[in-house]
């Protein structure tokens, strides 16, 4: 009990590690990986607008943001879609992780988070930047508009084109999580309106006073807010679009399976969990593991490459249980490489010992005598059969 109170985690059952690990674990990964780069990406963008700006101001750190947006935007317009994203984003149903536990792999090796991953945000990031940045000025440009009526427009292309690259990025979508971008939303115009209309002498010479009950009365003003986000996440879309359909990974794989009717869904996931368990069955060709203390001659013996190992029960069982001739008839057919190399069996076909076909698979016999295997490669002493792949258990197969 002091244990378990010390602790930082307790687990009561072995039992609930298997849905830890490959359910919550990888969710968690997957979570804080993605909400890592978005970080990243949202300070980026948003921070590159006032950088711009500076080539237009001589550099003099003024903005043409309104100071309350530089204050609001992060702690109240764009936080709650990301707080609902990053606690409640499942990129992979729990029923399919449980099914197919070599997902997991996707976090030990760290596919969700790597370098060029995160430069790629922030060139995406600079892009959208600039296009947030130019389409207002170029529709404004030669006006006689003050600079909050301009910094107004940019402030909202930037929180639209934020909440949608997030919707991009989104694999499992709640009500929660409509309600939330809606609301940031709802929530800017709410607080621009509100606030516009009760400043008349804030910040002279330019006063943001009525300044967005004026813009909502321009066309011009809706138009630029819609063709503007729509041009700046236009190559992730495609990027999105393109790498999924022609490269798609094993995640995203999965997450069509989940997507599939249940009886294929059913039957895929069975077949590939018979695959699963006879490459582990299997993970040598026949009984031969390399065992130390043994013979080169005794311990590795390849299959003829030709015929595939069997993979159904049938066919284990039938292979084990050849009669006396029929192991005589293979035993003459062998043909023995070197003394230093692997001796070669055709048909797969065990040899004709009754204490081979005694031992359970995968455990050739231990013979005590000199060894030859310190003396060979890494290469000859351990001949791993190139038959197994672990292609051919993946998802896309």
């Amino acid at each position: 009990l002091k244990a378990v109170m010390a602790s930082d985690f307790a687990v009561p059952r072995f039992r609930y590690l298997e849905k830890l690990l490959l359910v919550h674990g990888h969710w968690c990964y997957s979570r804080l990986a993605n909400m890592v780069l978005y970080f990243f990406y949202k300070n980026a963008m948003f921070v590159a607008l006032l950088f711009w700006y500076q080539f237009y101001c001589g550099f003099s750190g003024s903005s043409m943001i309104d100071q309350w947006y530089l204050i609001f935007f992060n702690l109240l317009f764009s936080s709650l879609p990301q707080l609902i994203t990053g606690v409640l984003d499942k990129d992979v149903p729990a029923e399919v992780l449980i099914a197919v536990p070599q997902l997991y792999k996707s976090g030990q090796n760290m596919e969700e988070y790597q370098p060029h991953m995160f430069w790629m945000n922030m060139i995406d990031a600079m892009y959208q930047s600039l296009v947030c940045f130019f389409i207002p000025y170029f529709t404004y440009y030669d006006s006689e508009v003050d600079v909050f009526s301009w910094g107004t427009p940019i402030t909202t292309i930037a929180l639209f084109t934020i909440i949608l690259h997030l919707a991009i990025e989104t694999k499992t979508w709640t009500f929660l999580h409509w309600s939330s971008c809606i609301f940031s939303i709802l929530l800017f115009f709410l607080v621009a309106l509100v606030y516009n209309a009760s400043c008349p002498v804030c910040h002279p010479p330019s006063n943001p006073y009525w300044t967005m009950e004026r813009l909502m009365g321009d066309p011009m003003f809706y138009f630029t807010c819609i063709i503007s986000p729509v041009v700046a996440l236009l190559p992730r879309f495609l990027y999105r679009i393109l790498q999924g359909t022609l490269f798609p990974t094993q995640l995203q794989l999965g997450r069509q399976l989940s997507k599939l009717p249940p009886e294929i869904r059913t039957q895929l996931l069975t077949k590939l969990n018979v695959k699963e368990t006879a490459r582990q069955a299997q993970p040598f060709p026949s009984s031969l593991a390399p065992s130390p203390g043994s013979t080169a001659s005794d311990c590795y013996k390849a299959s003829n490459q030709s015929t595939p190992s069997p993979a159904s029960p049938h066919t284990a069982q039938s292979l084990f249980q050849e009669d006396t001739k029929a192991e005589h008839t293979a035993a003459h057919r062998t043909a023995a490489a070197s003394p230093r190399g692997p001796v070669l069996y055709e048909d797969n076909k065990l040899p004709s010992s009754a204490s081979s076909l005694e031992r359970p698979v995968g455990f050739p016999e231990v013979r005590h005598g000199a060894s030859e295997v310190e003396s060979l490669p890494v290469g000859a002493a351990f001949p791993w059969s190139s038959a197994v792949d672990q292609a051919d258990f993946s998802l896309l197969k």
